[in-house]
């Protein structure tokens, strides 16, 4: 069912490239495919390392999204403790595919992927497998050298760290695995380090030399809200002063 129709499934059961098409024995080639959607919950420990995750308090339901172009989303709903579901029946083309984590009345988001794009074949089921952070985001920003150097090759910047404080704390989040050529616009890059949700952090950028020191520092970007998973707060482009 589609269009914001909970399946009958769900009522009973109260659900960056795809992977292979399996064609399956009971088609007939209708007219439409199916994307069997997988997804896999995850948060990350005090040291940042990624582990498993479960449905956050209050979120029962996980949405299916399926985009052909500017059309409007097919939508199918299951259970969040459901391990996967199915877009069934959508009209052949490329689709991006996505899932949002929200409550049974789909009014608050929790969480939501990113999209992938899958190909739907008449009378084919394409999958494909979505990792997403329920209590964790990130950062996405693009950064413009200015003063001394005005490149990453003049300024012989190696790495660029993403250092994101607790607004009013001390608690701090930083990522340097962006090399400084990754994001230096008009490429933008996005943070690897998981972020706890649920705050604002203030978000300071730097170009680091080849020993990992400071060598230019953003001014500081303050009350970026990370408000919900898998979330990527966009930067926009930074200008870093190199001294």
């Amino acid at each position: 069912m589609k269009n914001l129709v909970l399946s009958a499934l769900l009522f009973a059961g109260l659900t960056q490239a795809a992977g292979c098409i399996i064609v399956a024995d009971d088609t007939t080639g209708d007219g439409t495919g199916d994307v069997d959607v997988t997804w896999s919950l995850k948060s990350s420990d005090a040291n940042g390392t990624v582990i498993p995750s479960s449905c956050p308090p209050g979120a029962d339901t996980i949405e299916i999204n399926a985009q052909r172009g500017s059309d409007i989303p097919f939508t199918d709903k299951y259970l969040c403790s459901s391990p996967g579901g199915l877009a069934d029946r959508l009209p052949p083309g490329q689709y991006a595919v996505w899932i949002t984590i929200t409550d049974t009345s789909g009014a608050t988001k929790f969480a939501e992927s990113g999209s992938y794009l899958v190909d739907v074949v008449d009378g084919a089921i394409s999958p494909v497998a979505i990792d997403i952070f329920t209590d964790r985001a990130f950062f996405q920003a693009s950064w413009r050298l200015t003063g001394a150097a005005t490149s990453c090759a003049q300024a012989q910047a190696g790495h660029v760290s993403v250092l994101a404080t607790v607004t009013g704390g001390s608690n701090g989040f930083d990522d340097d695995s962006a090399l400084c050529t990754d994001g230096e616009m008009p490429k933008s890059v996005l943070t690897r380090t998981p972020v706890p949700i649920g705050t604002t952090y203030t978000v300071v950028v730097a170009a680091l030399d080849a020993g990992g020191l400071s060598i230019g520092d953003s001014d500081p970007k303050t009350n970026r809200v990370l408000d919900y998973g898998n979330k990527f707060d966009n930067l926009g482009v930074v200008d870093i002063p190199i001294r």
